[in-house]
């Protein structure tokens, strides 16, 4: 039996279809739910409707709470955790439902609809045909005689339990998100709760597990903003308080419609296979509808925790921005320090750097990494930026070609400058025996904050001496330059040239400058 119950504690809930990933939309909602239980002190609890056994798997569960750990979403109660209010999955909790409905048709507020889907179907295009504005069920079983529900169990029909909704009843409504709303219960129609399996649909096992559950705080997408109507009404008839409703606008395009698949990646792991880091995706997408303040739009989960209210989420639709997300994702990989970089970059960076040189290079590694900060905005990025140092010879993209046969003596340039740094005393190659402390510590260099780069005393070393070479040779240093970066890295891109030198060292430079000359 469903009985009234309130909780003073807050209690909020995320409760995804195990039916396919976490997508973008699902995400928001359990992250506003989440940020809102933990900035009240209330309890976040996550609950599997899995009633659609056609479709629900357990690797789309697995899918989904693998979805919600990446981004930072903890949960007091549900799956995995257990808690004092479960099962947290529908399907253990049938024999709940039967109570509620069994209760209801005492009451008088539910009834056995025997119509088959033909019928249904028949008594709507009767409606259309009569220019009503109503197209849902037209109460053909609400007031059966014993004897009608009687004929039609004798035919072998299986019921449905259908809600009697008030007919013509003016509801005046509050949302925490969309104000006040009026809505006239003419406009919905009697509907199913239970199957005849004893499965029930959305709205009924939502409402007897809300109840059962303690919530206090409903927040979900506005697209559920009718069947708020329609629970509300339910919990009414079971005498039991309503949780405060909050309906969420829609995310958008670029368009300003809908957001779907084609617009943007919609699971979450796909943005952690593609390198995103969690914390920029988890600030980019409480970004959608709520703001944290007009001049700051980069803040940690702890940040938002402290300031998040549900009634300052927007009414209107937000539009995805993936050019947004990358820049976010960029701002995320410049905070890192260089060794926590490398770490995180490291499962994209397996098929590149020598796995010997995680255990002896660290350092040189952290430094490489540190290089390319600034010009990634996710961590599989790194991958294709530090190919060039660990090939042979670098591969020239058709810059590097240009820059190489745009001075007809740069051959000569090339081979005298090679010289040079053969009896240099420029840091051997990896994987020579270079110390751990090699290159270590980064000064920054930007004036709007501290930004690892590559600017160590043995880099300033060869650039006096570079520069001292174009004196001797009668080259402007500018011109010098461009071709032995491509000679070097094989692109126009990348870090500066004296921090390549150092990076790569004395072998690997002499080699590729040779290289190129003979090109």
């Amino acid at each position: 039996m469903v009985e009234r119950m309130i909780h003073p504690t807050p209690r909020l809930r995320f409760a995804p279809s195990p039916t396919g990933p976490l997508h973008l939309g699902g995400a928001r909602t359990a992250m506003y739910n989440w940020a809102a239980a933990r900035a009240m002190g209330g309890t976040f609890l996550l609950r599997i409707e899995d009633t659609d056994q056609a479709r629900s798997t357990d690797a789309s569960l697995q899918i989904i709470l693998l979805g919600l750990r990446w981004l930072g979403i903890d949960w007091d109660e549900g799956p995995e955790k257990g808690g004092d209010f479960g099962p947290y999955f529908q399907m253990q909790r049938l024999q709940l439902y039967k109570h509620a409905g069994d209760r209801l048709l005492a009451s008088g507020h539910a009834y056995w609809c025997y119509c088959t889907p033909d019928e249904i179907e028949a008594g709507r295009e009767v409606m259309k045909a009569e220019k009503t504005g109503f197209f849902g069920y037209n109460g053909r079983c609400r007031n059966l005689e014993k004897a009608q529900r009687d004929a039609f169990i004798a035919q072998g029909r299986q019921p449905n339990l259908r809600f009697k909704m008030p007919e013509a009843r003016v509801l005046n409504v509050h949302d925490m998100i969309r104000g006040d709303v009026e809505v006239n219960t003419k406009e919905l129609d009697d509907w199913v709760m239970l199957r005849p399996d004893g499965v029930p649909l959305y709205n009924f096992a939502c409402v007897i597990d809300d109840i059962g559950m303690k919530i206090t705080h409903v927040v979900r997408g506005e697209e559920h903003f009718l069947n708020g109507i329609k629970q509300r009404l339910l919990f009414e008839a079971l005498d039991a308080e309503c949780p405060k409703y909050a309906h969420i606008p829609l995310i958008l395009n670029k368009e300003g419609k809908k957001l779907s698949k084609r617009d943007a990646d919609t699971n979450m792991l796909d943005y952690r296979d593609k390198g995103f880091l969690p914390e920029a995706v988890f600030n980019y997408i409480a970004l959608l509808g709520w703001g944290f303040s007009g001049d700051r739009d980069l803040f940690t989960r702890e940040e938002m925790i402290a300031v998040f209210k549900l009634e300052n989420i927007g009414k209107a639709g937000s539009k995805f921005d993936d050019e947004k997300l990358k820049w976010m994702g960029g701002e995320y990989v410049r905070r890192l320090s260089a060794p926590t970089c490398l770490d995180r970059a490291r499962p994209w960076l397996a098929g590149v750097v020598p796995e010997t040189a995680w255990a002896t290079h660290r350092a040189w590694l952290a430094n490489i990494v540190a290089c390319y900060q600034e010009r990634v905005a996710i961590l599989s990025e790194f991958a294709g930026k530090l190919s060039w140092l660990f090939a042979e010879l670098p591969e020239f993209d058709e810059a590097a070609q240009k820059n190489l046969t745009k001075e007809p003596a740069a051959k000569d340039w090339l081979r005298g400058y090679a010289d040079v740094l053969a009896a240099s005393s420029l840091p051997p190659s990896w994987p020579a025996d270079r110390t751990a402390a090699d290159g270590a510590v980064p000064l920054p260099t930007k004036k709007d904050g501290p930004v690892p780069v590559c600017a160590f005393s043995t880099p300033q070393q060869i650039e006096q001496e570079c520069r001292a070479f174009t004196e001797r040779i009668g080259v402007k240093f500018g011109n010098f330059v461009h071709p032995v970066r491509a000679a070097l890295t094989g692109t126009d891109k990348g870090p500066g040239l004296f921090d390549v030198l150092f990076l790569l060292g004395k072998e690997a430079c002499v080699r590729r400058l040779r290289a190129a000359a003979d090109r």
